[in-house]
C-alpha cells in the first residue's frame, strides 16, 4: 500500500475507505485546556450530560461554540480551531453530541441523532458558557456539515422555537442546506463557508438557501473556497481524494419547514420530521457516496476569515 501511494502522489486519486476506518482517525477528542460536562435537553423531558473541550483566552473578546459533523469531533478540526481562537483572543468549547449517546458516527446513516437534538445541544453549550460568565451578547456557535446545519438552524427561529435567546453569529462551514424555512426567520448574523468541489452536501442549495435568508432581512456572508471539498479543514496530512461510498448524500433533496412547524417534500405533506418523512426521502432523493479531502491552503484561509469575521461582529 505504501508503494501504491508513493506511485500515485500528486494525483486525485479515489479511495474507498470503510465508515470504521474514517471514524477511528475523526473521533480523536481535541485536546485542549479543559474538559467539562454540562446537561442538555432531550424528547419527552429526559436529559442527557454532555462532555466538552473547553480554550480560555486571556480577557476574552468573546466565545465560540463548536459543533463536529457527522464524523464526529476531532484534533485536526475542533483542535485547529479551538487553538486558532484562542489565540486571538476567543475562548471556544467542542461539544461531543455522540459520545454520550452511544454513537460513533452518522456518516452511514443519519438518523442516529437529528440535527434538531444537535441544534438543543448547541444551545445548551451556549448556556454553559454564560454560567461561566461569558455575555451572551458575546457568543457564537460554528458547526461543520452536519454541525453546519446546526449552525443554520440556530440562526433561524422557525428552529425551535421556543427558544428565545440564541446566538449573536453563527458560522455554518459545508452545511447541508435541504431543509429550508418556508419564510426564513433570520436571528443571527451569519459567515457561510462554501467548498467549490463539494458533492456531498454543495454550493447551490446553499446558495439559495443564503439568498432566502437575505432577503428575509437577514445578514449573511458566504465564501465559497475554490479547489477545495466536503471537510477541506480537516487532517493536513489527508490531501488525497477520499471516496466515502456508505455515505448517505442528501444534495438532491429539499425539505420544506412550514411556518406552523410541518414538513413538505415533494408536495406530501407531514406532520412533523418523523420516520415517515425520512423513509420517503430515502427511496427517492438520497444517493450514496461523497468525495473529501484536505485543502491546507484552504483551511488557512478559512482559519483567517473566521476570525476577522468575529472581529466585526464582535468588535
Amino acid at each position: 500500500m505504501q508503494a501504491l501511494s508513493s506511485f500515485l502522489r500528486g494525483l486525485l486519486v479515489l479511495l474507498p475507505l470503510t465508515i470504521a476506518g474514517i471514524v477511528e482517525r475523526a473521533i480523536a477528542q481535541p485536546v485542549g485546556d479543559s474538559t467539562v460536562s454540562f446537561s442538555s435537553p432531550e424528547s419527552a423531558g429526559r436529559t442527557v450530560t454532555l462532555r466538552g473541550v473547553l480554550w480560555l483566552a486571556d480577557s476574552p473578546k468573546g466565545a465560540v461554540v463548536l459543533m463536529h459533523g457527522s464524523g464526529g469531533w476531532s484534533e485536526h478540526r475542533e483542535g485547529h480551531y479551538g487553538r486558532a481562537l484562542k489565540a486571538a483572543g476567543y475562548s471556544a468549547l467542542a461539544i461531543d453530541s455522540f459520545g454520550p449517546r452511544g454513537i460513533s458516527e452518522t456518516v452511514d446513516d443519519q438518523s442516529r441523532i437529528s440535527t434538531t437534538q444537535m441544534t438543543r445541544d448547541a444551545f445548551a453549550a451556549r448556556r454553559f458558557l454564560i454560567d461561566q460568565g461569558v455575555p451572551a451578547s458575546r457568543i457564537a456557535l460554528m458547526g461543520f456539515s452536519k454541525g453546519g446545519s446546526v449552525a443554520l438552524y440556530a440562526a433561524d427561529k422557525n428552529f425551535l422555537p421556543q427558544v428565545a435567546d440564541r446566538f449573536v453569529a453563527t458560522l455554518p462551514f459545508y452545511p447541508g442546506c435541504n431543509v429550508r424555512p418556508r419564510t426564513p426567520k433570520p436571528a443571527a448574523t451569519v459567515f457561510m463557508a462554501l467548498a467549490e468541489n463539494d458533492d456531498y452536501t454543495g454550493v447551490k442549495p446553499c446558495e439559495a438557501l443564503a439568498q432566502e435568508y437575505a432577503m428575509a432581512g437577514g445578514k449573511i456572508d458566504v465564501k465559497i473556497y475554490r479547489g477545495a471539498s466536503h471537510a477541506f479543514d480537516g487532517d493536513p496530512a489527508r490531501t488525497q481524494v477520499l471516496f466515502l461510498r456508505p455515505a448517505e448524500n442528501y444534495l438532491n433533496c429539499i425539505v420544506y419547514l412550514e411556518e406552523d412547524g410541518s414538513m413538505t417534500y415533494a408536495d406530501k405533506h407531514y406532520a412533523q420530521a418523523g420516520p415517515s418523512l425520512f423513509s420517503d426521502v430515502r427511496k427517492t432523493c438520497m444517493r450514496k457516496g461523497a468525495s473529501i479531502w484536505t485543502n491546507t491552503r484552504q483551511k488557512e484561509a478559512a482559519t483567517h476569515d473566521v476570525i476577522e469575521f468575529l472581529r466585526r461582529v464582535f468588535p
